[in-house]
């Protein structure tokens, strides 16, 4: 089974607005949505909707949490997430003609009870399962050391992507993968080596692949055996929506791993098919995409 991991989820406040935001002035939204939000249930929303099953967990609470976990329940994700006092974070996006400008709340770590109960809740996978711990990590460096320790002891594969400090930690550990994107490797390594340096750094601490994003250029990928770049194939989409391009690049490599099919041109395909949608990734434009570079 796939678990994906959001220890830090949200609610996305969408805010579109037609003009440029004025300072100091009155700005009018023409639409406003409001979405659960998250990177490890960005991930499994788009596996969703790539026709892959998982199971959906984390910590949340308070009336933003139940929401999360309502509307997960009527997208039909298999949820498992340990509830806690503290109110899950409300981040707030400005859509502005197909670009977003995001300002994200921090959030508030959970009480010592539900980090017991999650990790408790890590050690009972197998080798047999994956782990995906994706997105911000509000705690201390020993909650985070304990975090990525209990999923490494379970042998369940580790895939992270997470950033600064926590990026680090998780290294410790030789996860399956890691998908940071291109100033999330420099921050581990600095610029002086290059990508290509970097990403060989990255498989010397026993990680197996690494995937690093572009945004709208592409992906950076190695492995022990090969190593590129992918670039961003012109399929006559319109970007509508970044938000959560990079987390449905851990879809778009599972769905390539289980269908057999390249899984880095899938990883990259799947995070243009989010970028080319409102809210979730369509599966026929992932398809579109992908035939695209079969033709090529």
């Amino acid at each position: 089974m796939i678990y994906t991991y959001t220890l830090n989820p949200s609610i996305d406040h969408y805010i579109y607005v037609d003009r440029d935001i004025e300072q100091n002035g009155t700005n009018r939204a023409y639409k406003e949505v409001c979405v659960c939000g998250g990177k490890g249930i960005n991930v499994s929303l788009a596996c969703k909707a790539l026709g892959i099953g998982t199971v959906c967990s984390g910590v949340c609470g308070g009336f933003t949490g139940d929401e999360i976990l309502r509307q997960l329940k009527e997208k039909g994700i298999n949820c498992d997430f340990i509830i806690t006092d503290a109110d899950t974070r409300i981040n707030t996006k400005i859509v502005n003609n197909g670009s977003v400008t995001e300002i994200n709340s921090k959030g508030t770590p959970p009480d010592k009870k539900a980090l017991n109960n999650i990790i408790s809740y890590m050690s009972r996978m197998t080798k047999d399962d994956t782990a995906v711990i994706s997105g911000s990590m509000p705690y201390d460096a020993d909650t985070v050391n304990m975090i990525f320790k209990s999923a490494s002891n379970s042998d369940a594969r580790l895939i992270v992507d997470t950033s600064s400090s926590a990026l680090c930690e998780a290294l410790k550990y030789k996860p399956y993968m890691i998908k940071p994107n291109i100033n999330e490797l420099h921050e581990l390594f600095g610029v002086d080596g290059g990508v290509y340096e970097n990403m060989k750094k990255v498989l010397s601490y026993g990680v197996s692949v690494v995937i690093v994003s572009c945004g709208g250029k592409g992906a950076y990928y190695a492995d022990k055996g090969k190593s590129g770049f992918i670039p961003v194939k012109d399929a006559g989409y319109t970007v509508k929506n970044t938000t959560g391009a990079g987390d449905s690049m851990i879809a778009g490599y599972l769905y390539g791993e289980i269908n057999g099919i390249d899984p880095y041109i899938c990883a990259v395909s799947a995070g243009s098919a989010k970028a080319y949608c409102e809210q979730e990734l369509d599966l026929n434009v992932f398809r579109s995409i992908v035939k695209a570079y079969s033709e090529r």
